[in-house]
């Protein structure tokens, strides 16, 4: 079953939304499409190719929000169905939103960063000094989106940091000491598990940083931009190095032990 606010039943409520009082045979005529290929859209049986989904949302003069989140949603399906496949999305916020529609997707979230705070556990001013620049409203509305997904307690959230990445001042002294409380406080949520990898614990030979959604599918940081994968080797190859990860980190009241200590140095 896809978790509330999946990718596949937001299409679903995108396409009855830009259909509004309109019967579907009604919507047919006006966009093209048959009556039954918007019936099985509109009930999740069958996912419109992105050209078709611009189409018919402009041929319904669906609102441009609408539009764009339902092409994107749509794109993300058809790329999650191409197997044996590597795609590098550049930075941006076309990114960002393939990001959050893949999300959305998933039942949990799992994130290994070896040079920065992860992304969904980054307060805002923290974000800020990492990019370097202020957001376009397009990059920005989908990032707040992503860290709303914290909010669903059906959504699980694994992430592991080293210590080294909270005492990396980035922007100031005044921000990495917000970002540590942001972390304390989302370490208190049961859906949020947050491991820390501390100085002078025997751990592996840390990895780039990944991210994995589900068993859908495995990201990787490149400089230019976010490379998805979607192999079932690949992922399985990232789940395993997840879990060595996380099994060396520590959790809980002595992960946040490890995280007021950091902060207090951010203080002196």
């Amino acid at each position: 079953m896809s978790p509330p606010g999946s990718g596949r039943d937001r299409i679903s409520q995108l396409l009855v939304e830009i259909r509004g009082d309109r019967t579907q045979t009604e919507a047919a005529a006006r966009s093209g499409l048959s009556q039954g290929s918007i019936s099985k859209a509109e009930h999740g049986q069958r996912t419109p190719p992105p050209n078709v989904a611009e189409r018919y949302a402009r041929a319904l003069n669906a609102t441009a929000p609408q539009r764009r989140e339902l092409v994107e949603l749509c794109k993300t399906i058809a790329d999650l169905a191409v197997t044996r496949q590597t795609r590098i999305v550049r930075k941006g916020a076309d990114a960002q939103r393939r990001i959050l529609a893949i999300e959305r997707q998933c039942h949990e979230i799992r994130s290994w960063q070896a040079e920065i705070v992860p992304g969904l556990m980054q307060a805002w001013a923290y974000t800020l000094a990492v990019i370097e620049r202020v957001p376009d409203e397009g990059w920005a509305e989908a990032r707040r989106s992503r860290l709303a997904l914290l909010d669903d307690s059906e959504r699980t959230v694994r992430q592991v940091v080293p210590e080294g990445v909270l005492r990396t001042v980035l922007g100031s002294q005044e921000v990495m000491q917000e970002q540590l409380q942001h972390l304390i406080d989302l370490s208190r949520r049961p859906n949020v598990r947050l491991g820390v990898l501390p100085h002078g614990r025997p751990v592996p030979p840390l990895p780039p940083s990944f991210h994995l959604y589900g068993d859908r599918m495995a990201t990787n940081e490149t400089i230019v931009g976010t490379a998805f994968l979607d192999e079932r080797v690949d992922i399985d190859r990232h789940r395993r190095w997840f879990d060595r990860l996380e099994g060396a980190a520590v959790h809980d009241d002595e992960a946040r032990l490890v995280l007021l200590d950091v902060l207090a140095a951010h203080r002196d």
